[in-house]
């Protein structure tokens, strides 16, 4: 290991980071496709979801102020169930986050080709610019990394209060006409499923815990302060969707563009042509928040990796003057900038992107809220823990034939554990050998 990192990240940016890590692609694109599935009972599932996010919040805070590490999740599983299970953990948590890097990129370039009626094209160009300026401010330092993400963050909060206060006036009683029934639940329970994506990030955090000022105090506090916002704004902007009708049933390519950008279909209902315009700029500001803070964290986790010898060691590495992975921040951006090509090549859409990070990030939390029932000491933090862990269990099955992505990941773990441990036998064997010639 080439250096350490320092103590830099206050409550303040502990918040900033925490908001940007959760409020991204998930605010921008899910209430349209989640009412697209379920009309109005789209808020049952967001309702639920905001309830069930708060012990999942709880137990990756309690896991990081108990057991603060770089490694994160992968840590806290390891200590639970053996080096195996967090090498595997993480992981399925790298290349999860890793997918999400250029889902958020992308949803900002979609927003604005939406709003300027503009190619395709345009919307990956765009998105290969937030995620340059993501890296590039990352492989600067956390410092200045922190710093930008509680300036966006914070602008983030006001423009989509600024939304949501917008849009009352335009709401409607009928669109709030819900149908919960049997019947609903199946569509119910698959836009919840969707909606599982803009949870993911708060384990973020777990991975710069030994960053914060004071980890056994901040750490709580940050997330105290975080899933109050997150909350409000996830709802809100939910309501908001429903309320101004601003989403299309529908499977056609017109009501999938719509929905995908339903917060700029808000402010068009609300406030006209500008409206758009404005949400647009909105949505980039977010993804940029978001990829920056999800940079930081997954590049930390793949130097934690690295050297705990679960990774390839080139990256166990920290520039000792700016106290960043730099190594590790440049193989995240370049796994993002591989996604961006196979998205466009293969024309995949917003939907089975999701279904990617979705896969593979709740397989993570299943092991990860599992090892917070076993290692936490407080009643409080197991219950939640147990409490996040079924919500897991339950959610899983609904990524359907996405469950090949954990098993895939899985095999080329274990086959890189078993490569290097052969790697490390023939070189100690051959060490023993030119001692005893030596001798």
């Amino acid at each position: 290991m080439s250096g350490t990192m320092k103590s830099s990240i206050s409550v303040w940016q502990g918040i900033a980071l925490y908001v940007g890590a959760v409020i991204g692609s998930g605010i921008l694109i899910l209430p349209g496709m989640t009412a697209g599935i379920a009309g109005a009972d789209a808020l049952f599932s967001w309702g639920g979801m905001i309830v069930l996010s708060i012990p999942l919040a709880y137990t990756f805070a309690f896991l990081a102020r108990e057991y603060p590490s770089a490694g994160g999740v992968s840590t806290f599983v390891e200590k639970a169930f053996g080096r195996h299970a967090g090498a595997l953990i993480g992981w399925f948590y790298f290349i999860a986050a890793s997918a999400g890097q250029f889902v958020v990129p992308l949803t900002g370039g979609v927003y604005v080709t939406y709003a300027f009626h503009l190619p395709n094209l345009v919307a990956f160009l765009i998105a290969a610019v937030v995620l340059f300026g993501a890296v590039i401010g990352n492989y600067l330092g956390l410092r200045t990394s922190g710093r930008v993400q509680l300036g966006t963050s914070g602008l983030i909060v006001v423009v989509l209060l600024a939304t949501i206060l917008f849009a009352i006036p335009s709401m409607h009683a009928s669109a709030f006409s819900t149908h919960a029934s049997a019947s609903a639940l199946p569509s119910i329970g698959r836009a919840a499923m969707l909606i599982f994506w803009s949870f993911f990030g708060w384990e973020a955090i777990a991975s710069l815990a030994p960053e914060f000022h004071r980890p056994e105090r901040d750490v709580t506090r940050a997330t105290w302060g975080a899933v109050v916002i997150v909350g409000v704004l996830y709802f809100g902007i939910a309501l908001a969707v429903i309320g101004t009708h601003s989403y299309v049933t529908g499977q056609q390519s017109m009501a999938q563009a719509m929905n995908n950008a339903s917060l700029a279909q808000v402010m068009a209902n609300t406030i006209g042509g500008s409206g758009v315009v404005a949400t647009a700029v909105l949505a980039l500001v977010i993804c940029l928040g978001t990829t920056n803070a999800f940079v930081a964290s997954i590049s930390r986790l793949a130097y934690s990796l690295s050297h705990e010898r679960l990774a390839p060691a080139w990256f166990d590495h920290v520039n000792e003057q700016r106290s960043t992975p730099q190594r590790a921040v440049l193989l995240v951006g370049a796994l993002a900038g591989i996604g961006l090509v196979v998205t466009y090549v293969f024309n995949l859409s917003m939907s089975q992107l999701v279904y990617i990070p979705n896969s593979l990030g709740i397989a993570t939390y299943i092991l990860g809220t599992a090892a917070g029932v076993r290692l936490l000491r407080a009643w409080i933090g197991k219950v939640c823990a147990g409490v996040a862990c079924v919500l897991c269990l339950v959610a899983y099955p609904f990524v359907g034939a996405f469950i090949q992505i954990p098993m895939v990941v899985a095999v080329l773990c274990i086959g890189y554990l078993l490569w290097r441990t052969r790697q490390e036998r023939r070189k100690h064997k051959a060490g023993r050998t030119e001692a005893v010639r030596v001798e």
